[in-house]
């Protein structure tokens, strides 16, 4: 039977950086995001500029009182809705998907704009999925890694030829950290340990063919690092290629 995915790309679409080991950063380099909870002042908003500079200076200013967890299942808690949803089936696509909203701190430079950023990205990859549309995706994904005219799930939808099913949410992502971690490959270069959940359910219909899985292979959730890089006031996704080229970058410089 035919599947729309691989295990690989469907991962590597999902997370960007996908299952790499966590790099190893030298202590020196170290600088942990400054929790917003901590700093009601905002000094850390990306707002404030948009340079490198400044943000390095938002992950220096973190302090060390308590800061909330963040461990767990990553939810987004903003949508907007049009009409009542229709979840899709094997004869009609969904209707009226609630799109997500851009969170309000999802560009600080702070562990809860990591968090509010994440948690767009994986809300909006899923809509792109249910609806074909990748405008939502753009707005956390600049460089059009993901959001473009050419994936897989624009082009089944633009064609007419085909929608996703069975599932509300094709993927659900689980952090097992209470925050990121610091890691070698630039100064604002973060690792968030977590766990990639795929529907088992999810099913993708093409015209003129059996209905197959949307994931190829067992869909057994896998540990991965969500790999994410804070510049021009914005965090944006690692690719596979973006996490080994900063790495090897480090490695080279550090020799």
């Amino acid at each position: 039977m035919a599947t729309f995915l691989s295990r690989r790309a469907a991962l590597a679409a999902a997370t960007g950086a996908g299952a790499a080991a966590a790099l190893t950063a030298c202590a020196s380099d170290i600088r942990p995001l400054a929790d917003s909870s901590s700093s009601p002042s905002g000094e850390a908003s990306a707002s404030a500029s948009a340079s490198e500079s400044a943000s390095a200076s938002a992950s220096a200013s973190a302090t060390t009182s308590a800061k909330k967890s963040y461990k767990g299942t990553v939810k987004l808690d903003k949508y907007e809705k049009n009409g009542e949803y229709v979840p899709a089936t094997a004869e009609k696509k969904a209707q009226n998907v609630p799109k997500p909203i851009v969170p309000e701190k999802m560009n600080e430079a702070t562990i809860e704009g990591m968090y509010e950023f994440l948690s767009y990205w994986v809300a909006s990859f899923n809509y792109m999925f249910m609806t074909g549309d990748y405008e939502p995706l753009k707005k956390a994904d600049p460089y059009s890694r993901y959001a473009n005219e050419g994936s897989n799930a624009v082009i089944i939808y633009s064609s007419g030829r085909g929608w996703v099913y069975d599932t509300d949410t094709p993927v659900t992502v689980q952090l097992l950290t209470d925050a990121p971690k610091k890691v070698a490959g630039g100064p604002n270069r973060y690792d968030w340990l977590g766990r990639i959940i795929y529907d088992p359910n999810a099913k993708i219909h093409i015209e003129g063919q059996d209905p197959a899985p949307l994931v190829d292979g067992s869909t057994k959730s896998e540990a991965t690092n969500f790999a994410a890089d804070y510049k021009d006031g914005a965090w944006y996704m690692l690719s596979d290629e973006d996490a080994d080229a900063s790495s090897s970058e480090k490695s080279s410089a550090s020799a």
